[in-house]
């Protein structure tokens, strides 16, 4: 993911948050490519005043 950062894909995101709390948040992010698509849920935990994925759970179509 690193070698990813600034990187631009041609594909469209969607994002829906499943359930949220003022400590963690669970989201289904979509990323719809031409031939595939991406779905991913992520899990977000709140630490300290930062946030960090705790979990992601990927899946190809």
């Amino acid at each position: 993911m690193k070698k990813q950062k600034g990187a631009k894909l041609n594909c469209t995101v969607s994002t829906d948050i499943i359930e949220e709390s003022a400590d963690y948040m669970i989201a289904k992010v979509t990323l719809k490519f031409e031939n595939l698509t991406k779905t991913d849920l992520v899990t977000v935990e709140r630490v300290g005043n930062d946030c960090k994925v705790s979990k992601s759970i990927n899946s190809y179509k």
